[in-house]
């Protein structure tokens, strides 16, 4: 079992301890960002749908953003992944960003993962990813066709670029998936041994 794999299974089954009782410690469970403060609370889970580790951790993502206060979590799909084109990856940036408009956010993820790793699929254009929406009742045709034409897509999908970017610049974001606070804060993902811990280090980390 990997590092990585044993750590997700940690978080999955969690551990009956309160936040009070952990201490963090800078360049042990966190690192600083040698960048500006975001303007409001926020954290940012860099990850892609081509990665299996981050497929494995989907189901911990979802539960830390239904805990934290609305509009606090954000995701934001890279496309630097090996073995995929930079294309191809974006376009499943486009697809995620199509589906959290609609409200849908998490039925997407959940029908894009399930696609790549378990039945091994691929996209090539935006219509695979319209199919496969419309097959998983994520949104109907015409929903979906409304969407991905619309300016405010591209442009979030191009600050999703721009973040991959500013960060990894700051040799902040060398994989995935990342998980960064208020933009200066990188939580060490292997020093985390359950959600609880997880949680706990966002919170505090969300206030400092």
């Amino acid at each position: 079992m990997t590092k990585k794999l044993f750590f997700i299974v940690a978080l999955i089954f969690p551990l009956a301890l309160f936040a009070s009782e952990f201490k963090f410690e800078e360049g042990e469970h966190f690192s600083l960002i040698k960048t500006e403060k975001s303007e409001k609370p926020q954290v940012t889970e860099f990850f892609s749908y081509y990665c299996p580790h981050c497929y494995n951790f989907e189901m911990i993502a979802q539960r830390l953003n239904k805990e934290l206060p609305e509009g606090t979590f954000v995701k934001s799909h890279v496309n630097f992944l090996r073995g995929i084109t930079p294309e191809t990856q974006s376009l499943l940036s486009t697809a995620y960003l199509i589906a959290k408009q609609a409200g849908k956010a998490n039925e997407a993820s959940d029908a894009i993962f399930s696609f790549i790793h378990r039945n091994r699929g691929s996209f090539s254009t935006i219509d695979d990813v319209r199919r496969l929406f419309v097959l998983n009742d994520v949104m109907t045709e015409e929903k979906f066709k409304q969407l991905a034409g619309s300016m405010a897509i591209t442009a979030q999908e191009q600050y999703m670029v721009e973040q991959q970017n500013r960060f990894a610049e700051l040799n902040a974001l060398t994989g995935v998936p990342t998980f960064i606070v208020n933009d200066i804060y990188r939580i060490e993902l292997t020093s985390i041994k359950s959600y609880d811990e997880l949680k706990a280090l966002v919170e505090y980390l969300l206030k400092k």
